[in-house]
């Protein structure tokens, strides 16, 4: 057995350093901003595309407070980047899912980012996400993984994620429901220590590891995605018939009311 996979089995997680390539995961955080850039600039909020991070952060702000509907479209926009999806489908990181035991690895939900700021959230559990257990809404395989990737480098300023080392033995804890999902009340805070990361780095974790959000006390925004995973191969798995507890539907009336008008698609096709 690797090192790292005995540390894994133990801790219930592994930090490795410098696993992605850092232009990979710039890429992927300037085209998050793009996406924002581009509501910033049609509703005016600034006049150049050409903007540093300080004034992006206030900008952000600005949408959040004044454009709520848009600011949460970019945020589900930024979700579907082809660029995050690549990402969470890197060969280094199947094979390394492969080595931590998932034989058949397979996508459990669509990647995830967040955009963490207390000027971001309506209220705390939107920032600073309380401690949970993510098999809680995966219901998966019993090894099933999530890959966290930090998209700047956070330290504790910026809130580091806070883990609680060899909790994922504990099997699946009580947990209550809050505005944002559901928490686990029974923790003794004195248990986390914070994983500080830098861009490149990936840290693997059991979904049954306890983990929450750390304070970010900073003024600027803590960008992060992570990637779920379940293992086709595992035994209680194929039992319960591969259970997926997520539901994507269309919705059937139109969003934007009498839009598309044929003369606009006629321009598209000319």
């Amino acid at each position: 057995m690797r090192l790292e996979n005995k540390e894994f089995n133990e801790q219930g997680y592994i930090l490795i350093k410098n696993f992605f390539p850092v232009e990979s995961i710039e890429l992927v955080q300037t085209e998050a901003k793009e996406v924002f850039l581009k509501q910033f600039l049609a509703l005016k909020l600034i006049e150049s595309p050409v903007i540093d991070d300080s004034v992006f952060e206030s900008t952000i702000v600005r949408l959040f407070n004044e454009h709520f509907e848009n600011y949460i479209n970019c945020g589900k926009q930024a979700q579907h980047l082809i660029s995050l999806h690549q990402l969470s489908l890197n060969k280094s990181l199947t094979e390394r899912l492969n080595e931590l035991g998932l034989g058949f690895p397979v996508i459990s939900t669509r990647p995830v980012m967040y955009f963490n700021k207390s000027k971001l959230a309506k209220s705390e559990e939107f920032y600073k996400v309380p401690p949970h257990q993510d098999w809680r809404s995966m219901q998966g395989s019993l090894n099933s993984i999530v890959v966290w990737v930090p998209l700047c480098d956070i330290d504790e300023s910026l809130g580091a994620l806070k883990v609680i080392p060899g909790s994922h033995r504990m099997g699946l804890l009580d947990s209550s429901e809050n505005a944002w999902f559901r928490q686990i009340n029974e923790v003794d805070k004195k248990d986390f220590i914070s994983v500080t990361v830098d861009k490149g780095d990936a840290l693997f974790f059991s979904s049954f590891l306890i983990h929450a959000s750390g304070d970010n006390i900073q003024d600027k925004i803590r960008w992060s995605c992570h990637f779920r995973y379940n293992d086709l191969n595992e035994e209680t798995f194929i039992k319960r018939g591969y259970p997926n507890p997520y539901i994507y539907k269309p919705v059937q009336d139109l969003i934007t009311p009498g839009f598309p008008k044929r003369e606009q698609l006629q321009n598209v096709f000319l």
